[in-house]
């Protein structure tokens, strides 16, 4: 969120008031974890995971844009993880992490991403990789985006996620306090929004859900 320091400070210290069931897992992943790829989690809020654990069923198929943390994590909750990258060397650090793990239900592939403009975005193969349904899909990749810009790679993934999204299925949006243009657009049934701290991260953030 665009807040100042000592506005995001006060808000984390609210929330472990309001939950202190997550002081351990907060300073445990804060400020001895190493990144939430080390730690095998998503960069989401830790209510957002602990959603993904109770509903997500290990029968489907997920697909993601953006690797890392949550592509290990959510291996465990899926026959098949189709997990999209961009950049070369982090997508090697997952692979690396998959392997010492011994995962092997993961599709890790790189595409080129263009951000130059939504045009270029939308014609580019990062965007395209989505092109079967799934039940569950994760819009967490790399953004254009800030105040100044009229369009968001995210919003964009969000439109073509919702063509091929199964039936009851599943979009995760993550830092959704950025895009408020989707919840306005979203055909959603219900939308689950989780307002929490989360792994590796010294503020708030906002994860969505939008249940079909």
């Amino acid at each position: 969120m665009y807040l100042s320091n000592p506005k995001r400070v006060h808000l984390v210290l609210d929330y472990l008031i309001r939950n202190p069931a997550n002081i351990v897992r907060y300073v445990r992943d804060c400020y001895f974890g190493k990144s939430p790829l080390d730690n095998s989690l998503p960069w989401w809020s830790y209510e957002a995971i602990d959603w993904v654990k109770k509903h997500i069923k290990p029968q489907g198929k997920i697909f993601e844009w953006g690797s890392g943390g949550s592509t290990v994590f959510l291996s465990k909750y899926c026959q098949q993880l189709t997990s999209v990258e961009n950049n070369e060397e982090w997508l090697e650090k997952t692979k690396k992490k998959l392997e010492s793990k011994k995962i092997n239900n993961v599709n890790l592939v790189k595409k080129t991403l263009n951000l130059t403009n939504e045009q270029q975005f939308r014609e580019c193969d990062y965007f395209k990789a989505l092109s079967e349904n799934f039940n569950f899909i994760v819009i967490d990749g790399e953004d254009a985006f800030g105040p100044d810009l009229k369009w968001s790679s995210r919003e964009t993934c969000f439109e073509r996620a919702e063509d091929w999204i199964n039936s009851q299925g599943f979009i995760l949006v993550d830092d959704s306090w950025r895009y408020p243009k989707i919840c306005k657009t979203t055909k959603a049934n219900k939308v689950v929004r989780f307002q929490s701290i989360g792994p590796c991260r010294k503020g708030v953030t906002t994860t969505d859900l939008h249940c079909y």
